[in-house]
């Protein structure tokens, strides 16, 4: 009975010990678990990237332009993993080792970068190697255009065990789409108001001019000041 107790309580400890070995590495400051290269080698998601440049609204029927020689950087916790730079057509291929959780950011000098979050986390018995296609629209820099909410991840994917593939996590997803529909339409009118003024300068087009000020006509009171007082006429006698 002595000797059950004893090794009911060397369990629950070790799995204590466990427990706050992996919740330390999700402390801020903490590096995740080095990457086993051999295992890396045999398992592994194969990411298929395309990045497209945005085009307007106004075209928006129309087949997105790849862009070449975007940059695909992948960061494992702070340290980066590994890079890849987009071809003529847009394409990237790059290789994550399974059971980590890494971050995809896309940039190009003059565009807007954006980053996604893969959790390459899967059970033991689906040890594999698997692929998966992603697409990126990277739009340019506008002048007061709020990017704000590109600080988050675009999109998240995440292993599903009932259909034994990676996919994009619909309900992050659905949220963070909501946001970025209010980014595209600010941008849509800088956009608008920017193709404009550049419109209007090429026809020479110059500002409306103002009214001449006539120097005899006395301006009329500020707001909220009273008209000056002016003395009556005296009387005649």
């Amino acid at each position: 009975m002595k000797t059950k107790t004893l090794y009911s309580s060397i369990f629950l400890l070790s799995i204590f010990v466990i427990a706050i070995s992996f919740s330390s590495y999700s402390q801020v400051g903490k590096e995740p678990p080095a990457i086993d290269s051999a295992q890396a080698a045999t398992y592994y998601l194969e990411m298929n990237g395309t990045i497209n440049r945005f085009v307007p609204q106004a075209d928006k029927d129309a087949k997105l332009p790849p862009l070449g020689g975007a940059s695909v950087h992948v960061f494992y916790g702070t340290k980066e993993y590994t890079t890849a730079l987009t071809t003529d057509k847009g394409k990237c291929t790059f290789r994550l080792p399974l059971n980590r959780i890494f971050k995809i950011q896309v940039s190009k000098f003059g565009y807007v970068p954006k980053f996604f979050e893969v959790n390459t986390k899967v059970p033991t018995i689906n040890l594999n190697t698997y692929s998966f296609k992603f697409d990126v629209d990277l739009f340019e820099e506008i002048k007061k255009l709020d990017v704000s909410v590109l600080k988050k991840p675009i999109a998240k994917v995440t292993f599903d065990v009932i259909y034994d593939r990676f996919q994009y996590d619909e309900s992050y997803t659905g949220r963070i789409n909501f946001d970025i529909k209010k980014m595209y339409k600010m941008y849509y009118e800088l956009q608008k108001a920017q193709a404009d003024s550049i419109e209007r300068f090429n026809k020479g087009e110059k500002e409306p001019a103002k009214e001449p000020v006539d120097p005899k006509k006395k301006a009329p009171p500020a707001k909220g000041t009273p008209p000056a007082k002016t003395n009556p006429p005296p009387k005649k006698k």
